[in-house]
């Protein structure tokens, strides 16, 4: 883990600062639509214009990587990001919110494909594992900070949202001034899903179910644990309860895979989630303790799906569709996560809170059946 970090600071180090942006703009303006009585369809409007903007960011950031290389790409759209959260703060509708969220996300989402695609050209395949879950690690890093700077500034939208944009300007400075080995620079290459889907159906799949996970957990449970009678504080908590979890168990879990076939990994995180997300839709009501609990083994087991079939994915593609493979897997991210907040909705205003994790169980279950079907019908995994 330190060596990976030794090797890749300048990228590490950006992208905890941009999830630190990202983290406190996304449970800032979580708590502010909730509080403003907003319904759920404009909920989910507002919450799912991030990941919109991820899908198309997905399809149109591999051709600027592919134009202008990667740090001139990475510097153009970590502005980006930085300037849409303004926006918050002279509109409080939900088009124009949903709007800006949708900016945030291609920007965010560009920033994902930059960074994992050159981390995919210079690491090799016995590496891919642990050097993605240290990846991932400072994104969880960051999201977790930012939940502890949500109870200061939760009444003031102004101090939350100048500390968004700054944290996303001091991304760009460890990637320019940083000297990280320089990907190869390619030319654009059109991502086909179809090659994708026969290289890893179970990478494909759990790409787009880390999207869904990811996008319930983050955009929803400061939601879920605000209905539940957590005071601010305590729904800060709770959201950084689940990324620790992911933080905890990233890179034991990555190495894993390094060291066992990929999809028997992710076919068991996914099992062992269900049933924890189980126990939280049975115990969570009665008792915040058992909610954090639970909220923080989920996110252990789940937050690590996206490493791991973005790893399986690349085992078995060449040097030349990594870019576009990149942008594919943050699309089918994407794709997932748009659907997440608008089903967690439907779901908590159909069983109450506990929906929210009888929805997370019932995804996580489903994942589990498919990559266990996978292994007994497909062929090995890649060495």
């Amino acid at each position: 883990m330190f060596s990976a970090f030794r090797q890749w600071w300048p990228l590490l180090l950006g992208v905890l600062a941009i999830q630190i942006a990202n983290g406190l703009q996304s449970t800032a303006v979580g708590l502010r639509i909730d509080a403003a009585g907003f319904g759920a369809l404009a909920i989910a409007l507002v919450m799912s214009g991030l990941y919109a903007g991820q899908v198309a960011s997905s399809m149109l950031s591999p051709r600027a990587i592919g134009r202008y290389s990667h740090v001139p790409a990475y510097v153009g759209l970590a502005l980006l990001a930085a300037a849409a959260p303004s926006v918050f703060l002279i509109a409080g509708d939900a088009v124009t919110w949903a709007i800006a969220r949708f900016v945030v996300g291609f920007g965010l989402a560009g920033i994902y494909i930059v960074v994992e695609s050159w981390l995919n050209d210079r690491v090799p395949n016995e590496m891919r594992g642990r050097v993605f879950a240290v990846y991932i690690q400072m994104q969880l890093l960051g999201l977790m900070a930012a939940q502890f700077l949500v109870p200061p500034v939760a009444g003031d939208m102004p101090l939350a949202i100048a500390l968004v944009v700054g944290f996303s300007l001091l991304a760009i400075l460890p990637v320019v001034v940083g000297k990280a080995p320089r990907p190869a620079r390619l030319p654009f290459v059109k991502a086909s899903f179809g090659a994708l889907l026969r290289a890893s159906p179970v990478g494909v799949v759990g790409a787009t179910v880390s999207g869904f996970v990811w996008a319930v957990v983050m955009a929803m449970a400061p939601i879920y644990a605000q209905r539940t009678g957590f005071d601010p504080g305590g729904v800060a908590i709770f959201v950084a309860s689940a990324v620790l979890g992911g933080l905890l168990l990233q890179f034991p879990l990555g190495w894993l895979s390094d060291l066992r076939d990929r999809r028997v990994v992710l076919a068991g995180m996914a099992g062992l989630a269900a049933l924890v997300a189980i126990a939280g839709a049975v115990a969570g009501g009665s008792s915040q303790a058992a909610a954090t609990a639970a909220i923080m083994a989920f996110g252990g087991l789940t937050f690590p799906f996206y490493s791991v079939a973005v790893s399986h994915v690349n085992d078995r593609i060449g040097a030349a569709e990594r870019v576009p493979a990149s942008g594919a897997m943050i699309l089918l991210f994407g794709v997932g996560s748009i659907g997440g907040p608008f089903a967690a909705s439907v779901a908590m205003d159909a069983a109450g809170a506990p929906g929210f994790f009888i929805l997370l169980a019932g995804v996580t279950g489903a994942l589990a059946l498919y990559a266990a079907w996978r292994i007994v019908v497909a062929r090995p995994s890649a060495p």
